[in-house]
């Protein structure tokens, strides 16, 4: 089984979390020419913080536990 070292499950989580901000971004429209609701910017603030706080708090998990 291959198994990843702390920096390659550092590195996993990161980019997963990367992407859910592209896809959630883009069909919310936030990379489209029109001008977007203020529901919408609630709603991607919100998105937003709960990426960084999951973003951080894996990379707590992973750096400082076993």
């Amino acid at each position: 089984m291959f198994m990843l070292g702390k920096l390659g499950i550092l590195i996993t989580i990161l980019a997963l979390v990367l992407a859910f901000y592209f896809v959630i971004s883009l069909g919310a429209g936030r990379f489209s020419k029109g001008e977007t609701k203020p529901e919408t910017k609630r709603y991607l603030r919100s998105v937003n913080i709960l990426l960084i706080i999951i973003a951080v708090f894996g990379s707590v998990m992973v750096l400082f536990l076993k």
